[in-house]
């Protein structure tokens, strides 16, 4: 009786060692999800593998496991943007701004990034100290300041109250430079399918976890 107890305690703790070490799901093999050629095979695995969270015109999401999705592309425009946050993800001036890319296929046909919950209004104006409607016009008046020759002759709005602390605040701080510095479609930082709640140090972050959608992706692909 003894040495049976051993003898599962043993069989125990190797199981949990193995689930420990697991990467992925059982099931989900990222090797053999990487051989298959074509999207209605990629999106089968998937189907069968994973859990389906969101989709739109170009891309499906999928909950790979509790830190993880993978952004599968349904045609050029979702490979247009998959590749956009592949190219962001190496570029330091988006890092820790954006979620956490993992892998990716080299042609933008998937991306695996670091899983987010939803951002609520309230959690947004908690968290910020401003409602996110207000913020995408500081946004917009930030794009003009940035871009004078564009807007000469156009409508300008007046600086939003507030906008000035957005300094203080990393994320906000830091979109602000990126709206001067990349041609953005300032409308998606006024919705909240633009974020997510990230734990970071122990600490929730809000991330931009959607930002393929340049000007320059979708004067290609949407026009």
């Amino acid at each position: 009786m003894k040495l049976f107890e051993i003898y599962r305690g043993l069989i125990i703790e190797e199981l949990i060692k193995t689930n420990l070490d697991e990467d992925y799901p059982m099931g989900w093999d990222v090797d053999e999800f990487k051989k298959l050629k074509s999207f209605a095979q990629r999106m089968r695995y998937c189907q069968d593998k994973l859990e389906r969270i969101s989709s739109g015109s170009s891309r499906i999401v999928y909950k790979i496991d509790d830190t993880k999705v993978l952004k599968l592309a349904k045609n050029s425009k979702g490979i247009g943007q998959n590749n956009t946050e592949i190219d962001f993800s190496n570029d330091y001036m988006w890092d820790g701004v954006t979620a956490e890319l993992f892998d990716y296929d080299e042609n933008g046909l998937w991306v695996e990034m670091e899983l987010a919950r939803k951002v609520t209004k309230q959690i947004w104006k908690n968290m910020i100290g401003m409602p996110l409607d207000i913020f995408e016009e500081c946004c917009v008046y930030m794009h003009q300041q940035a871009n004078p020759d564009i807007f000469k002759n156009k409508f300008h709005i007046k600086e939003p109250e507030g906008f000035k602390d957005l300094y203080d605040i990393d994320l906000t701080s830091r979109i602000l430079v990126l709206v001067s510095n990349y041609n953005l479609i300032i409308g998606d930082f006024g919705k909240l399918s633009t974020y997510g709640l990230v734990n970071r140090n122990g600490k929730d972050e809000i991330v931009i976890i959607d930002y393929g959608l340049t000007q320059e992706v979708y004067d290609s692909y949407y026009k």
